[in-house]
């Protein structure tokens, strides 16, 4: 498979990921689609867990791409760069963890409250995934 095309993929994992997170939190706002919820959530997590296995296979055949921006566009490269590596690493856990709440305790408490810490974490994660890609692959200088 080739560079573009893994890099491709991934990105539009994680793109699917967060519309995917935006279109469970819809539903679950309307209160009587649990189940439309439940399905686009695990969808999210799906797609991330592609984004992953993608990635990292990327990643195992080509390596790092260097960020080729310099000034202002270094800074903010960097500044989105980071606290998204941070967050993800955290992401893949609270989503972990949120499902045990739901479908394995059925804890919707826990799971409402700790809900409320993970969607933006992971919605900033999927948007500065695609933030990335861009500044990547699509800008030039």
């Amino acid at each position: 498979m080739s560079l573009e095309l893994l890099t491709r993929l991934s990105t539009t994992a994680i793109v699917l990921s967060g519309l995917s997170l935006l279109i469970g939190w819809y539903f679950i706002k309307r209160r009587h689609d649990i189940d439309r919820h439940r399905w686009s959530m695990l969808a999210a997590t799906g797609f991330a867990g592609a984004f992953l296995v993608l990635y990292v296979t990327r990643w195992a055949l080509y390596g790092s791409k260097a960020f080729e921006g310099e000034g202002l566009w270094r800074l903010v490269y960097f500044t989105t760069l980071i606290p998204h590596v941070l967050l993800a690493m955290a992401v893949g856990p609270l989503a972990a963890y949120l499902i045990y709440l739901a479908l394995g305790r059925k804890d919707y408490r826990k799971h409402r409250r700790w809900a409320r810490v993970t969607l933006p974490i992971w919605l900033f994660v999927a948007a500065s995934g695609w933030a990335i890609y861009w500044m990547l692959y699509k800008m030039t200088f």
